[in-house]
């Protein structure tokens, strides 16, 4: 334990991910949940599937890395040889995807019925706050490492390939996979069944993907090679490799052409085509090759008692200087001589219409920053834990927060606001002492909740604000 006000040093895992590229003359398939009949035969040997993962998160845990052991074997319903899906040396930070679903790789799979999967899970370590109320009340951070562990997963009805290319979903629910002590402190892990849950998508239609069908939103890596076709995304320590496609309606940053590409670190927004091949829509250069990217929580404004110095949990990055064993760590920031334009929000695909007062509502700038909120910072050099990061971009990102709803105020055009009450336990009310986010519901914002109405749980996911006195959200995604 230390307190907040303090740096410290984490030990951090290797991060798992499954990568496999398309098989050249494979077939195109469908995974989906059906009865236990046997799916039509067909010619094709392998079904392309794209695998993603999220997290249901704890409201204390605001960093939680696991190994996902190589490989995950699928186990079929007549009990023949089970299908491995290979995974790769990695580490997977998971609080950040909370909300959205984040992809990992696209792969063949033998076409089958599939009554269960075995996972191995690897040095889980988790970094959470939580108060001390005596001698006098102080909040701290924590980190707890927990066992390695192998789960079975069983699936009913059964997971069965059919013919079109889907997108295989893997959300992990670490509230269901925590240990805690008679007074709530955490204190280990154990992962069950109830902690995993698979569910599948056909892929979207184009123009209106989601996070759990195809879409890619705000996806940031390193360039690790370049066709004439496409390029191959690495997206940060996770170790997905993401192939991506592009063509003339392709947008890329200015004076670059796709060559020139490699090496770079970038943002890329697009979707996935009905033949399951990834399509960049838009890329956004974010650094050149010595650059670095780094994402993470903001634990402290003003460290040292020095106004322009962060305290910064990295959750994940790239670049120089940059590797998976400094995930989970405290970094110094040094944002004194960043400019007012290096300061950025990335919307995604966040509905900003009719809002009033950007600038009032949802600022972002070096005299609006706070403890709880997520962001990433780019640097033209290695980064060094020894000493503070002088970044040349800070970029405000999305993040997920549970509550109750209150104050529920409809308004025209399908939008809404209301405040959402954070439990007391809520590492966003721990870190930074607030208790209410006020939420801009918009009419574009994908609302899985079937009626907003005062006193609902929810969860929302979308760009976090301080505006000096208040918390400021806008949905870019609402679930239960």
């Amino acid at each position: 334990m230390k307190k907040l006000c303090l740096p410290r040093k984490m030990q951090t895992i290797a991060h798992s991910l499954l990568f496999c590229t398309f098989l050249a003359g494979c077939g195109s398939g469908a995974l989906q949940q059906q009865p236990t009949s046997a799916p039509p035969q067909t010619a094709q040997s392998t079904t392309i599937t794209q695998l993603r993962v999220g997290d249901a998160p704890a409201d204390q845990v605001f960093s939680f890395e696991v190994t996902i052991g190589n490989p995950i074997s699928l186990i079929p319903l007549d009990g023949g040889t089970a299908s491995m899906i290979a995974v790769n040396m990695n580490r997977l930070e998971l609080s950040r995807t909370a909300g959205k679903m984040q992809p990992l790789a696209v792969m063949p799979l033998k076409p089958g019925s599939y009554a269960a999967a075995d996972i191995t899970i690897q040095n889980p370590s988790l970094t959470y706050a939580k108060t001390l109320l005596t001698p006098s009340p102080v909040t701290l951070i924590d980190q707890v490492t927990g066992a390695d562990q192998t789960v079975r997963i069983s699936f009913n009805p059964p997971l069965v390939v059919g013919n079109d290319p889907v997108v295989l979903n893997l959300d992990i629910n670490l509230a269901a996979a925590l240990v805690s002590d008679g007074t709530g402190n955490i204190i280990g892990t154990n992962f069950t069944q109830s902690s995993f849950s698979f569910s599948v998508q056909p892929v979207g239609i184009q123009g209106r993907q989601q996070d759990d069908d195809g879409e890619f939103e705000d996806e940031t890596g390193k360039v690790v090679e370049v066709s004439t076709s496409g390029f191959v995304l690495q997206a940060g320590q996770s170790g997905s490799r993401l192939p991506f496609t592009v063509d003339g309606t392709t947008t890329l940053p200015n004076g670059l052409r796709l060559p020139d590409l490699q090496s770079q670190i970038v943002q890329v927004e697009g979707f996935t085509r009905s033949d399951g091949t990834l399509f960049a829509q838009h890329v956004g250069a974010l650094g050149g090759q010595n650059a670095s990217q780094l994402e993470g929580t903001i634990t402290t404004v003003g460290s040292f008692n020095i106004s322009s110095l962060l305290e910064f949990d990295v959750q994940d990055g790239t670049g120089a200087g940059f590797s998976s064993a400094q995930i989970g760590q405290d970094f110094l920031v040094d944002i004194s001589s960043l400019p007012a334009a290096a300061f950025a929000t990335d919307y995604g695909d966040c509905d900003m219409s009719g809002l009033a007062s950007p600038a009032i509502n949802f600022p972002f700038d070096s005299t609006h920053l706070k403890a709880g909120q997520r962001i990433e910072i780019i640097t033209d050099s290695g980064v060094n834990a020894s000493q503070p990061i002088v970044p040349v971009q800070a970029r405000l990102q999305q993040q997920a927060i549970s509550g109750i709803v209150s104050n529920f105020t409809a308004l025209p055009g399908g939008a809404s606001s209301f405040d959402l009450l954070l439990p007391a336990d809520s590492y966003v009310t721990l870190l930074s002492g607030q208790t209410t986010v006020h939420v801009f519901a918009q009419p574009k914002t994908d609302n899985r909740v079937a009626s907003l109405a005062n006193d609902s749980a929810i969860r929302v996911r979308g760009p976090l604000f301080w505006t000096g006195t208040q918390f400021n959200m806008v949905a870019r995604r609402i679930t239960q």
